[in-house]
Formats: structure tokens, C-alpha cells, sequence
């Protein structure tokens, strides 16, 4: 299995990463996001689709 990491991510306020692996097709297996500081952005967007997603977080913060 292939793991491709980026890390730091530029467009984020404080730190965070992004880890891809992909099988032996090179189709993506499991992608992670981490970022350690709490925003609370998570509970503002539960319950809500995906597409609204950046929608609804851009209002709130300026990043």
C-alpha cells in the first residue's frame, strides 16, 4: 500500500496533514485529516451534506 502525506497543510490556520494511501490499483484506500486544534466547526456542519459543507464554514471563518 502506497502513503502519500502532505504535511503541513498551507491553507490552515495552525497545523495539520493530510495522509492518502492508496491500494496496489493506485485507487484511494483511506484518507485522513488531522488537525489537532479544536474549532468546533465539526458540530456547526453535523447533520448537514457534504456540498454545504463549504458553504456554511467559509461564513464563519475567513480562511
Amino acid at each position: 500500500m502506497k502513503r502519500i502525506a502532505i504535511d503541513p497543510i498551507s491553507r490552515l490556520e495552525g497545523h495539520g496533514k493530510i495522509t492518502i494511501f492508496l491500494n496496489e490499483e493506485g485507487a484511494v484506500e483511506n484518507a485522513y485529516l488531522q488537525i489537532p486544534e479544536l474549532r468546533g466547526f465539526e458540530k456547526f456542519v453535523e447533520g448537514l451534506p457534504v456540498e454545504e459543507i463549504p458553504r456554511v464554514v467559509t461564513r464563519i471563518c475567513g480562511v
